[in-house]
């Protein structure tokens, strides 16, 4: 604890006694200084306690009270006025106007020299910082050995609010809510806290310090930070004002949060990556049977739950970093409505495995979400997902397809099922390769081996005028070369084809054929 004017006073030895300002007795006093000058202020920092015998106040009562109000306004913390060599008495003006002030005035005896006053101010001081050391060392001490015991950040914040009397929430870097604790009732609203201080001391490039006071108390956020990295954010406050103590406490807690939560991450980091690998896998349908039921247990999947898959993609497909951010909002969001669910990044999209009976609500509840958090920085545009059931775990792979082409046969909804799935579903349900591969060979087969053979732009051309309806325009358009060019490789086509691409029942096929190769390339 700082040593107060309150303090002073009542140390003994010294004989001080109050004569005015009594309101500002609990001032805080950071050093003990002699001047005899009319106005000391520019070489004083604030803090200190102001010893004076008053020779350069013989005069006017104007300029005794100025001298009052020049030490207040620079902040210091009181004023001990020497009696016997000036004055035998404090002046009546400097009495009225530190009490006016609230501005702590003391009487110094004529025995009792400055240089006592100093020293035992500058001895107290020695004490506490003494003090401060010590405890520094104990409350490290006594968090790292939560830590070391195996704790977890609750049973950190439980110690941290029984050291400072008050409460605490603990933040990850996105916002959610990772501990709390409380020995007063008070503790504000998470989100709000979240909102206001906890976000300010993590956004770019900002403090990482903040703090608030009001009729309720005050309030300090402090990021958590290992390395140079952002782990996320410890919110603290009490009904009271933070003293000494109260920091050191926080600050050795953001201390040792920072090597929990970085501990925490790479943990999760290591399950999202195991769990991502399966989940790679298994949509891509390389496990099957017994294996892959074996698999999807380990990461979370008991055998003959209802599965759901969600396909979530961006509007411009974002980068790495940006995807992963997404899965984990993802998950955030869906985590609280079911039993299990895994997430990855998959060919440009985000894909999840959800235990879920109703996969088109769900799909449409985590759009709603999304749309209303808006914190994925670095996706652009809106989100899109493909929602597909998994009847049985054998047809994992084929709920993937669905909602991979969900999305691509219906490209105007924000939510696409399999029953968006139009002819892709038509290929869909007779997907046995060979079945796919000879349909395509049968009626693309030139064109493959012509761009295979002359890295020419066959196949690329055809899809592009065709989805462009027809229109030579769109279709150059899409591809980014002249209309003439179009038409030029759409004319080889139809030649090495035997097809007329202005004929309804040849495109028809066409396309079916490029719906297929897609399938096969998925």
């Amino acid at each position: 604890m700082p040593i107060t004017v309150r303090d002073l006073l009542d140390l003994p030895g010294l004989g001080l006694s109050l004569v005015a300002g009594e309101a500002g007795l609990d001032h805080s006093i950071r050093w003990a200084h002699i001047s005899e000058l009319q106005d000391p202020t520019p070489w004083l920092k604030g803090g200190e306690f102001l010893l004076t015998t008053g020779m350069g106040l013989a005069g006017s009562p104007a300029l005794q009270r100025a001298y009052i109000r020049r030490l207040v306004g620079a902040d210091l913390a009181g004023l001990g006025f020497g009696l016997g060599f000036g004055f035998d008495e404090i002046p009546a003006p400097i009495k009225r106007a530190a009490e006016r002030e609230g501005f702590p005035l003391l009487e110094v005896p004529y025995p009792v020299p400055f240089i006592a006053i100093a020293e035992a101010v500058s001895s107290r001081l020695a004490e506490d910082r003494l003090r401060d050391a010590q405890l520094a060392v104990d409350v490290h001490d006594r968090l790292a050995g939560l830590v070391l015991e195996g704790a977890d950040a609750t049973a950190v914040l439980e110690q941290v609010v029984e050291l400072i009397d008050g409460w605490a929430v603990l933040f990850d870097s996105k916002g959610r809510t990772l501990a709390t604790a409380a020995v007063e009732r008070g503790m504000p609203d998470a989100a709000r806290l979240w909102g206001g201080l906890a976000s300010s001391v993590l956004a770019p490039g900002g403090v990482r310090t903040a703090s608030e006071t009001g009729p309720w108390g005050a309030r300090v956020a402090l990021a958590v930070i290992a390395g140079k990295r952002h782990e996320g954010a410890l919110v603290c406050g009490r009904s009271r004002r933070f003293e000494q103590r109260d920091r050191i406490v926080v600050h050795h807690a953001v201390t040792v949060l920072g090597l929990l939560l970085t501990s925490r991450r790479a943990v999760l980091d290591a399950e999202w990556k195991v769990a991502g690998d399966v989940l790679d896998q298994a949509f891509e349908g390389r496990y099957a049977g017994d294996d892959l039921e074996r698999r999807l247990e380990r990461v979370g999947f008991a055998p003959g739950a209802p599965l759901s898959i969600l396909i979530v993609e961006t509007g411009g497909g974002g980068d790495g970093p940006a995807l992963r951010d997404l899965a984990l909002t993802v998950e955030r969001i869906v985590e609280p409505m079911v039993d299990s669910i895994r997430t990855t990044v998959l060919a440009e999209r985000v894909a999840a495995l959800v235990v879920h009976d109703d996969a088109q609500a769900l799909a449409e509840e985590v759009i709603a979400r999304l749309d209303e958090h808006n914190r994925v920085p670095g996706v652009i545009d809106k989100v899109r997902i493909g929602a597909a059931a998994v009847d049985d775990i054998g047809t994992l792979h084929h709920g993937y397809l669905s909602a991979t082409f969900a999305l691509r046969a219906a490209p105007t909804h924000r939510v696409a099922s399999p029953s968006d799935l139009g002819s892709y579903g038509l290929l869909l349900g007779a997907q046995a390769r060979p079945v796919l591969d000879g349909f395509v060979t049968m009626v693309l087969g030139p064109l493959v081996d012509r761009d295979r053979e002359r890295s020419s732009d066959l196949v690329t051309s055809v899809r592009a005028f065709i989805e462009a309806g027809g229109r030579w325009e769109a279709g150059a358009e899409a591809l980014g070369i002249h209309r003439h060019t179009l038409r030029y490789r759409v004319r080889q086509a139809e030649e090495l084809l035997g097809r007329d691409l202005s004929n309804e029942d040849d495109r028809l096929e066409i396309l079916l054929a490029l719906k297929a190769m897609e399938i096969l390339d998925s």
